[in-house]
């Protein structure tokens, strides 16, 4: 019985992932969101260092990690979303002067509950936290039909 003739080995081409632009590029919105905390602000009246209990530290910490990773669209429809500057109340764009972000448009209000947010410049899809706002006094809502 006559031998078979081997088959040349073909390389197979390597699987190559298509990589979304917003997984090599930061900067560009639509990606899973992530956090960054070293422009917190450590003094003025929205400061990191506000925390009377540990307990309220691990709730917005808990927050943070339970939506991280989501994309903006995500947190929009969840109940934040950016707000101009000029609409912030007079001690938050006083403490933004303060702090040299005037120069922003924008902050995004990360909403926890009812009151609660957390303040952040948003570029891309990073987070840069600011400002941790129990009250709601960033940016007082005015409630309608009252």
């Amino acid at each position: 019985m006559a031998k078979k003739p081997k088959q040349p080995k073909v390389a197979q081409a390597p699987i190559v992932r298509k990589t979304a632009k917003f997984e090599t590029d930061p900067t560009i919105k639509g990606g899973p969101i992530s956090w960054r905390f070293s422009h917190a602000d450590k003094a003025g009246p929205f400061a990191w260092t506000c925390f009377e209990e540990a307990a309220i530290m691990g709730d917005v910490l808990t927050h943070l990690t339970n939506v991280e990773g989501l994309s903006e669209k995500d947190l929009i429809n969840g109940g934040s979303h950016a707000i101009e500057v000029y609409k912030l109340s007079k001690p938050a764009r006083d403490r933004l002067e303060e702090l040299q972000h005037d120069d922003l448009d924008s902050l995004f209000s990360l909403r926890m509950t009812g009151k609660r947010r957390i303040f952040c410049i948003h570029h891309g899809t990073i987070m840069r936290v600011l400002w941790y706002d129990p009250e709601h006094q960033v940016c007082p809502a005015t409630l309608k039909h009252t």
